[in-house]
């Protein structure tokens, strides 16, 4: 069984949990209130809380950490290297994300990318959006509802961070 650790710590659009195996970020949970299982920090997982209060301040636009993100296959890792390359403060639709991808015709496939992204944020499923601009769906590291208000809220307002500080 591999060892997980992890930090806990507020932000500006709620609470984020790194997880880390010990090398690399496995996930990323985000919840509207503090989970109740003590912190067990490693540096991977403070690296990354470093990194997110940066960007949340807009001091930081890339990320730079070991990821190895949790339950993805070798095609959607592939999913996953090209969702990063999207450029921060800018937005692509799940058709251009396929496109991009090397698959015209799998928005869907790019839309499933998104909605099982482990790893909200550093991978930026928050900036895909539908073909008319709006929203769409996001998870972001929640147990709610890809369609729930709050995580709507959450993406609206990472892209709203994005443009302010382009």
């Amino acid at each position: 069984m591999t060892t997980h650790y992890h930090v806990s710590f507020s932000t500006p659009f709620g609470w984020l949990r790194p997880i880390s195996n010990g090398q690399a970020l496995i996930r990323l949970d985000w919840d509207q209130q503090p989970w109740e299982a003590a912190t067990n920090p490693d540096d991977v997982s403070r690296e990354t809380m470093a990194q997110l209060q940066s960007y949340f301040a807009g001091e930081r636009q890339n990320f730079d950490l070991p990821l190895n993100p949790e339950g993805k296959s070798a095609a959607g890792r592939q999913w996953l290297k090209v969702m990063a390359t999207i450029p921060y403060g800018e937005t692509c639709s799940y058709k251009e994300y396929a496109i991009a991808a090397g698959k015209p015709g799998a928005a869907r496939a790019a839309g499933s990318a998104c909605a099982s992204n482990p790893i909200p944020i550093i991978y930026p499923c928050h900036r895909v959006l539908k073909t008319d601009g709006s929203l769409g769906n996001y998870g972001g590291g929640s147990d709610l509802d890809p369609r729930h208000p709050d995580n709507l809220g959450r993406k609206a307002a990472l892209l709203a961070l994005e443009s302010a500080r382009r």
